[in-house]
């Protein structure tokens, strides 16, 4: 799975750890992670620095009242800024007045879905402006907070689903929530392993003890990567997928449908 680590706004120092650790998407998080006050300050290292412009930035569409203001989102989109995460967002038409902001502007933009209503009306968004969009996650405890209930797998279920087959809608990344999780490894790792499972692509990060963890955690057996070599000692016999007729092993019936997740396996599978 890929990594999307958030780096605070006002611990910018941080970046060059979190490169060196070979994080594969960095986030700058101006919204939850910092102070009001600090805005200010944040935005003029993100104009000084050029670097940083390769990173993520997750940019508040609301201001303290609930109102929304794009002043700080056009002001990066300025600097030569692309890469954005639009945290919050609560509903359909509060996009519609964001997106004049980035339109006909080359950007990629993850959508952070933490409200109900917003997750039953993403689809359309999705299916409207989807060449702007690379990617979709759940802030899953702003979410479960507006809900009600416990944060929890079990709870969490179905919003997440929803995440995953939106994004296999029009083909952009799912990125599961981010952990809380700071201490108990075998919690973090289940919850880690479920999304691996599910579908998803990435995770969100909020320390480098989970980077570690997802770096170390081999998400194949090795059954399951003897499996994905026997089907592809057959693949080089015939040339190419396109030439790949069902064969079974193991008493289960192998098709081409299958060659995809044989080349996952091979992957990222850890000898």
């Amino acid at each position: 799975m890929d990594s999307y680590f958030f780096v605070p706004g006002n611990r910018l120092h941080k970046i060059n750890d979190a490169l060196i650790a070979e994080t594969a998407h960095i986030i700058i998080d101006m919204e939850d992670a910092i102070k009001e006050s600090e805005k200010y300050t944040i935005l003029k290292q993100l104009e000084e620095e050029p670097n940083y412009k390769n990173h993520y930035i997750r940019i508040p569409i609301y201001d303290i009242f609930g109102k929304i203001d794009t002043s700080n989102f056009e002001y990066l989109l300025s600097l030569g800024y692309t890469k954005f995460v639009l945290p919050k967002l609560l509903s359909l038409d509060n996009f519609q007045l964001v997106f004049p902001v980035f339109e006909k502007k080359t950007v990629e933009i993850i959508l952070l879905i933490e409200t109900p209503r917003f997750l039953m009306e993403v689809k359309d968004v999705l299916l409207r402006f989807k060449p702007y969009i690379v990617g979709i996650g759940i802030g899953s405890h702003d979410f479960m907070s507006i809900i009600g209930g416990i944060h929890s797998l079990q709870n969490l279920e179905y919003p997440r689903q929803q995440i995953l087959y939106l994004a296999r809608l029009i083909d952009v990344k799912a990125i599961d929530f981010a952990s809380m999780e700071l201490s108990d490894a075998k919690i973090f790792e289940t919850e880690l392993i479920d999304g691996f499972q599910k579908g998803y692509d990435g995770k969100f990060l909020i320390h480098p003890w989970q980077l570690q963890i997802l770096r170390n955690t081999n998400f194949y057996t090795l059954q399951d990567y003897t499996w994905a070599l026997s089907i592809n000692e057959k693949l080089d016999q015939v040339g190419k997928p396109s030439e790949f007729s069902p064969i079974i092993i193991d008493g289960q019936v192998i098709e081409k449908m299958h060659l995809k997740k044989v080349n996952k396996i091979l992957q990222l599978y850890k000898k």
